[in-house]
């Protein structure tokens, strides 16, 4: 049995008591009246969501091998329960430059962005590719860099830079300014472990 993470409770119990007509309208979900599940895009595979249940599922085997491997209940209940309906910004900040922020240098806290940079130090076309398999998108920072979207109004934007003679590969990850009103900092904290996590399973 799933052991729930902290706080993962009350966002169920948050969701469940929400208008499914407004869930829709702030998070680009769907919702589904005769099942009660709302539906929505997960790096790039459909999630059923079902506050009932509370069971986050796929019809797909993409989406299954999505939720067995990363598990984006917690912060995806969460980015239904609490997300506003605000615009991108269009301007890339750090995660750490967010209110709070410091969490992302601390611990366990810490994203596994070395990991990713060792995996594809000399392999950008594989980064690319591991990311378009998640529905991300090729943009043209660094050598190669990938936007991934955990929820339809949270991007994720990895850039890699890779080895040569004189310096390491590095990669960082980047959020849209406009995150920081979405949702708390932990959530977003969530769904970068997430885009992080994504490529290296």
């Amino acid at each position: 049995m799933k052991v729930k993470a902290a706080g993962e409770e009350q966002a169920w119990d948050k969701l469940a008591a929400l208008d499914p007509e407004r869930v829709c309208d702030r998070t680009a979900a769907s919702f589904d009246a005769e099942t009660k599940t709302y539906s929505i895009q997960c790096y790039g595979c459909a999630l059923s969501v079902s506050p009932s249940d509370r069971i986050v599922a796929s019809d797909s085997p993409q989406g299954e091998e999505l939720i067995e491997k990363i598990d984006p209940a917690f912060p995806l209940v969460w980015y239904l329960a609490s997300s506003h309906a605000i615009p991108l910004s269009g301007r890339l900040v750090k995660p750490s430059s967010l209110p709070g922020g410091q969490i992302f240098e601390i611990g366990s806290h810490v994203l596994p962005l070395g990991e990713i940079a060792t995996r594809f130090a000399r392999a950008p076309e594989e980064f690319i590719e591991r990311g378009r398999r998640w529905g991300g998108k090729p943009l043209d920072h660094g050598d190669a860099s990938i936007e991934l979207w955990p929820f339809p109004q949270l991007p994720t934007t990895l850039i890699l830079r890779t080895e040569d003679e004189e310096f390491p590969a590095l990669v960082h990850l980047l959020l849209d300014a406009s995150c920081q009103f979405q949702l708390p900092t932990d959530i977003i904290w969530s769904a970068c472990m997430m885009s992080a996590t994504i490529l290296l399973v």
